[in-house]
């Protein structure tokens, strides 16, 4: 056994010695009556996984659920955060950027955020789908709730959500005048303020709201000199800081008991510089000591994003069964980008880049709820169009790639799910749902002699640069259309073995839509213009959800075998094309991964004050098939590559724990929390053609989070200190593989979660 499996074992032992933990997900089934029995009871949380409220223990489906205390008291800031409070996910900012999303859920996502590519966790705000992971890592604020739906959601969630579906849930502003005002100040000058806030306008029919976060501190590090005689403008700007403004507005307006409309409008604008990555080989020029510092000479303050959006959902009860909403949304985004891919103060390998999107959605759902029978039926239209250029300069070549497209989206869905009481305790619960993508894309890639040095500026095939020459014909230009039709169907049983008891199994299917490679080199890949497939997964599910000690204790625990197909891989081959050397990647359906693992999920709460929690994830996935070109390139010749790869973001052991504690003192509270996340080796670059053990994997890591706070007696006040891995543990979240040979000089760059931080947080709420 392996040292850092057996630390993954003894860790779980000793936590399940003391049930250790931070509040997590687990809500009771019946609240009410285990309130009755006894005061030790844990608070349920209501939670719309099914598309109707529900309990989160009386929904047989892994979920993990945290309310706007619960993201309080545990200093939950971000979506990143979200990562130590479920079992089996990962979520971190895209390489070099700040508000991009990554988002795995066992061992299953999108690592490259490139425009057409589909995610595979799928992201709602509310009741709308966010399309693209760009600005979409949410920061946390007039927040209801989050729900992180682990495993294949295809029913009732729709395409890509083949692992899973993060939703973000805002405050419902119906109710008394409310004000919540947050002002954190902590290290590297950090300084947060948030405001939120509703009223009534007209009693009982009209409310309005509004919330604003303006986020900022210096960054983890900066720009140094690398000694090179040459002139560095950017020396001692900062990087992987944060400088974010978003805001939300909301009106609704009410009919009676019947019928609600909710308008929606939120607006996030990130101008954070680039994040540093630490190049991880000494070729060249010594690595950095300092994870954060880089050299570069590119423009990382000219990094910045902006997406906004505006939804309105309307619900109509239509008698004592039926209910309807509709569900009208649009999104769009745009942003800017410099990455430098060796991380030296040279122009070598510097990619400027753009970015855009926009997204139309509408959906209708009725809801029935009968004696016997409950479900969903609705229709669901999107239409998108995610568009980008980037110029891949390498200097040293004099020589730069243009790659430049979009990809348009027409989707449309039909669905439903339902659930049959087939005795007072068995229920059968089926659905499905029919998806079909149309899309359309453009893309084109051409070779230029000349190469932009300092300050990079992205150009395009119709604004060319003096000194520039194509280099050959296009390498690839066409336009191409392509249907994508799937079929995502749900059984399941649950039963409930006692009151306080529900088992259940079930079978789900998903599927991560097909589309076009935006780097497809044609001139090499002449079927780079027919797209690449579905992938789809067959997920097998058993759990039992369990509420014990008269409410006290809830013990949630799930195993899963997921086997995935036609999993889209990204290839990467070097090759002489039209007389260019160039980096040819395809995206293919060359793979065949098996998925399985079991996750327990438990809160106890022993005695007055106290709190107890233990999450541990287990994973084992292989990809069984892992098809790639043959080196050198050959007609027809593929070979196996899975004997030296392992998916990305799939760590065998993922657990969590800590406990938190209540006091009463004078005239408030004191409470205090402590918790510890622990995740075994994980591969987080690229995957490869060649056997190599790459430096960018990360060996397994630990993470210790404290906390205290003290409220006032009337809640008005609250104060508190908040400690971000204060043993300012090394890991890597994201990195950059460009060769398995360090002697080549290829770059490899690793990006760092954030170090040990402190802050002071003051929280005003009416």
């Amino acid at each position: 056994m392996s040292a850092s499996a057996s630390r993954s074992i003894l860790s779980c032992a000793i936590a399940a010695t003391i049930a250790a933990g931070v509040f997590v997900d687990i809500p009771p089934a019946h609240a009410a009556e285990a309130s009755a029995q006894s005061d030790l009871a844990i608070e349920n949380i209501v939670v719309t996984a099914r598309r109707r409220e529900e309990s989160l223990q009386d929904v047989p489906v892994a979920i993990t659920a945290l309310t706007a205390d619960q993201l309080q008291s545990q200093n939950v800031r971000t979506l990143e955060d979200m990562t130590a409070y479920a079992p089996n996910i990962k979520v971190n900012a895209g390489r070099a950027t700040s508000s991009t999303i990554n988002a795995y859920i066992r061992g299953v996502g999108q690592n490259d955020p490139l425009w057409g590519f589909e995610p595979g966790v799928g992201i709602y705000l509310d009741d709308v789908y966010i399309a693209r992971p760009q600005g979409a890592l949410l920061d946390v604020y007039d927040v209801d709730r989050i729900e992180v739906l682990r495993g294949p959601q295809g029913t009732l969630y729709g395409k890509n959500t083949i692992a899973g579906a993060i939703k973000y849930v805002t405050r419902d502003i119906v109710g008394d005048p409310a004000l919540n005002a947050t002002l954190t100040a902590g290290s590297y000058n950090q300084l947060d303020a948030k405001l939120s806030g509703s009223v009534p306008v007209v009693a009982d029919h009209m409310y309005v709201g509004a919330a604003v976060a303006y986020l900022q501190r210096d960054g983890y590090g900066e720009i140094v000199d690398d000694g090179l005689p040459r002139e560095n403008t950017h020396v001692g700007q900062d990087v992987s800081d944060k400088d974010v403004l978003a805001a939300r507005a909301n009106a609704t307006f009410l009919w009676g008991d019947d019928s609600r409309l909710k308008i929606l409008a939120d607006y996030i604008r990130d101008d954070s510089n680039a994040a540093g990555g630490q190049r991880l080989n000494d070729i060249v020029m010594p690595r950095l000591n300092d994870r954060y510092d880089q050299r570069t000479d590119m423009p990382v303050d000219q990094d910045q994003f902006t997406t906004k959006g505006v939804s309105a959902t309307y619900t109509q009860s239509l008698g004592d069964a039926f209910d309807l909403k509709l569900v009208g949304a649009y999104r769009e985004g745009e942003g800017n980008q410099f990455i430098d891919f060796e991380e030296l103060s040279g122009n070598f390998f510097q990619v400027p880049a753009e970015y855009s999107d926009d997204q139309t959605s509408a959906e209708a759902q009725l809801t029935y709820t009968g004696d016997r029978l409950k479900g969903v039926a609705g229709v669901y239209y999107f239409s998108g169009t995610a568009s980008g250029a980037f110029d891949a300069s390498l200097g040293a070549l004099t020589l730069t790639s243009l790659t430049k497209g979009s990809v348009d989206t027409d989707s449309i869905a039909v669905y439903f799910d339902t659930t049959w009481s087939l005795t007072d305790r068995l229920n059968l619960n089926v659905g499905a749902r029919w998806n079909e993508d149309d899309k359309t894309a453009d893309v084109f890639v051409q070779q230029y002699i000349g190469y932009l040095d300092n300050d990079a500026t992205l150009f395009d095939q119709n604004n060319v640069p003096a000194g520039f020459t194509a280099f050959g014909p296009p390498q690839t230009n066409y336009t191409a259309s392509r249907k994508f039709s799937d079929v995502s169907p749900r059984l399941g049983f649950d039963f409930r073995l006692a009151d306080n008891v529900l088992a259940y199994v079930n079978y789900a299917q998903g599927f991560k839509s097909g589309g076009f490679d935006m780097r497809g080199n044609e001139a090499a890949n002449p079927a780079t213009r027919d797209g690449y497939d579905s992938e789809t997964a067959d997920n097998y599910e058993i759990g039992i959800k369990s509420t014990l000690f008269d409410g006290s204790l809830q013990l949630n625990l799930t195993g899963f075998y997921t086997p995935y197909e036609d999993v889209q891989i990204t290839t990467q081959q070097f090759q002489i094309v039209n007389g260019v050397p160039t980096n040819v990647t395809a995206v293919l359906n060359a793979g065949k991964q098996l998925n399985k693992g079991v996750e327990l999920e438990s809160l106890w709460r022993p005695l007055h004050g106290l709190t107890l929690t233990l999450n541990v994830g287990w994973l084992d996935t292989e990809f069984e098939d892992f098809l790639v070109g043959c080196t050198p390139p050959a007609a027809g010749c593929t070979v196996d590559a899975s004997a030296f790869n392992t998916p990305i973001n799939a760590p065998e052991w993922t657990s969590f724990f800590g406990a938190s504690y209540e006091w009463t003192l004078g005239a408030g509270t004191l409470s205090a929390h402590a918790g510890y996340q622990y995740r075994s080796e994980t591969k987080i670059g690229s995957t490869s053609t060649l056997p190599a053990n790459t430096r960018t994997d990360q060996p397994a890591y630990d993470i210790l989070d404290l906390g205290v706070a003290y409220t006032t007696a009337n809640e008005a006040w609250r104060f508190a200190i908040e400690g971000k891995n204060v043993t300012d543990e090394w890991y890597r979240v994201a990195g950059y593989e460009f060769g398995v040979v360090p002697a080549q000089g290829a770059p490899q760059i690793g990006f760092y979660g954030a170090p040990r931080t402190v802050a002071f947080i003051a929280t005003y709420k009416y």
